[in-house]
């Protein structure tokens, strides 16, 4: 089963990309053009970085991290391709929130959030264009202008697409590799200042931000990392048996590929740690401001302002607003107890499904689930190709499925189409990954419903609350309930189906964790559900 990875994973996943992709500005390009801001304005000579300046360097990820927030505004291109943006990063859930705009924003214009590998857009509207041209000034003379207005504390709910980002290689953007450079420069630990100091970083100069002194240290994308403990060399063994042959080796748990290789020390080349950057510290390891050069030769500047940090929610492709995970109480767990029986009396729903599929596709549909059938019957597509239609019979033993072209539909046609039906079951739709995202939701549809009523005592180790919330008005709970092969695996808050419940029992909305992370809905509304197909369609 593939979960969603913990945002401290998502790091990592970053700093390896950026490593050996990113290959940001030179060292030379972003040494000169700097002046110290004393007296004389005198250019500066750049040096090697001294023990105290590595050691400020190398807490300025872990001071990102336990600062968890900032304000980010950043401004790339000139002219005509300028590209301005303005917003809040959250490194401690690895979430960033910005509006795009300026000159060059293209088709990437309005509202923006990304987590590590997936990036939510919203196109700008006539009112975010407005907001975007009216940027508020800073009411402090000392910190620079936002470059664009920030976007609404709370996101819209609606108009959001997904796609995967494209940081590096051929396909790389400016926008994704800025923000994959801001991600990365945040950890749960301290660098090694001893490993920066051996590198090509330098003390270039001093600035002044926000009426303080700083510092301007140019350093690595990625900090260095120690090579792996080379495994001592195997004692001499006695020669294999000749009645059998010999085995191939493969590496320990101590053992790495790394660790054989020619590299007998860490990369000391910027461009060998993710390209270089031009930090501003301050005497207290905060970062105020950075400087790159993103694809296409850009030069981006950004200022970060730690004292500018909402608490802000992601949108709901992001998993909405943040839990609070424990453990359910009596009450709860009673409710819980009682919730597929609740379904079972209502007969059937109304189904309408949203399922982020990146990188191929956002899936939108609808139709009807009956669970005294054991039924469902939904016609899904793609947002950016309305008219190629897939429609999708699920039942116990799997799903029958035919693609339309040629017409938009929000709902299965009725009666349904009596030829052009390939059926699969569940296990023949999976694929290494396991079960499709789409499969996912439907089979959880129909299973969330049930003649016997289930142990309040099973739910107080499987299941979990997370938060207080709503659907169309109707205040529910928001529960996870791990499966038998997630439990003891993981943590609270980590499950990949989630389970909204009004206090009657009804689950009201389905959410799963796709396989990027991402989550997919289910809508379950109370209507009157048509005749729909009871015989398995195949042909």
């Amino acid at each position: 089963m593939t979960l969603s990875r913990r945002p401290a994973q998502k790091r990592r996943i970053v700093a390896l990309v950026v490593l050996s992709c990113l290959s940001l500005g030179s060292l030379a390009g972003l040494v000169g053009g700097l002046v110290s801001c004393g007296p004389q304005e005198q250019p500066v000579q750049a040096r090697p970085l001294s023990a105290a300046e590595a050691q400020r360097l190398a807490e300025m990820r872990v001071t990102n991290y336990r600062d968890e927030r900032a304000g980010i505004g950043a401004t790339w291109g000139e002219g005509a391709t300028e590209v301005r943006v303005a917003g809040w990063i959250d490194w401690k859930h690895a979430l960033a929130y910005l509006r795009v705009g300026g000159p060059g924003a293209g088709d990437q214009r309005g509202l923006l959030q990304a987590v590590p590998g997936t990036v939510a857009t919203r196109p700008a509207t006539a009112a975010d264009a407005a907001a975007e041209a009216e940027a508020p000034r800073t009411g402090d003379a000392t910190k620079p202008a936002p470059p664009v207005a920030a976007p609404p504390a709370a996101p819209p709910t609606d108009g959001w697409q997904v796609r995967p980002w494209s940081p590096t290689g051929k396909t790389a953007t400016p926008l994704d590799t800025f923000l994959s450079l801001m991600f990365v420069m945040a950890s749960t630990k301290a660098d090694q200042a001893d490993l920066l100091a051996k590198t090509e970083a330098r003390w270039v100069g001093t600035d002044r931000i926000a009426g303080a002194t700083v510092d301007v240290l140019l350093g690595p994308a990625v900090p260095p990392q120690p090579l792996p403990t080379a495994t001592p060399p195997a004692t001499k063994s006695a020669k294999p048996s000749p009645s059998r042959p010999t085995e191939a080796k493969t590496p320990t748990a101590t053992q790495s590929p790394t660790a054989t290789s020619s590299r007998t020390a860490p990369p000391t080349s910027l461009n060998e740690l993710g390209g270089a950057v031009r930090y501003w510290l301050d005497s207290g390891a905060k970062l105020r401001r950075f400087e790159a050069v993103l694809p296409g030769n850009l030069s981006v500047r950004a200022d970060v302002d730690h004292a500018d940090r909402p608490d802000f929610d992601a949108v709901a492709y992001f998993g909405g607003n943040k839990v609070t995970p424990r453990a359910p109480s009596k009450a709860e767990t009673t409710l819980l107890a009682k919730m597929r029986q609740r379904n079972l009396d209502r007969g059937g729903v109304k189904l309408a499904v949203s399922v982020p599929t990146v990188p191929v596709a956002n899936l939108r549909g609808g139709g009807w689930l009956d669970w005294n059938s054991s039924i469902a019957y939904v016609a899904v597509h793609d947002v950016a190709k309305p008219t190629d239609v897939a429609l999708l019979r699920a039942s116990g033993s799997g799903v029958s499925y035919q693609p339309k072209s040629g017409k938009a539909l929000d709902e299965p046609p009725l009666p349904a189409p009596y030829e052009g039906w390939v059926f699969q079951t569940w296990a023949q739709r999976a694929d290494p990954r396991g079960g499709l995202d789409i499969d996912l939701l439907l089979g959880e549809a129909l299973a969330m419903a049930s003649t016997t009523k289930d142990s309040a005592k099973y739910f107080q180790e499987a299941a979990s609350f997370l938060r207080k919330d709503e659907v169309g008005g109707v205040a529910v709970t928001v529960f996870e309930i791990a499966k038998p092969a997630e439990q003891g695996v993981i943590g609270r808050g980590q499950a990949r189906m989630r389970y909204w419940v009004d206090k009657t029992g009804a689950v009201l909305r389905l959410e799963a964790r796709t396989r990027t992370g991402t989550f997919a809905q289910a809508d379950l509304v109370d209507a009157e559900v048509p005749e729909l197909p009871a015989q398995q369609l195949v042909n």
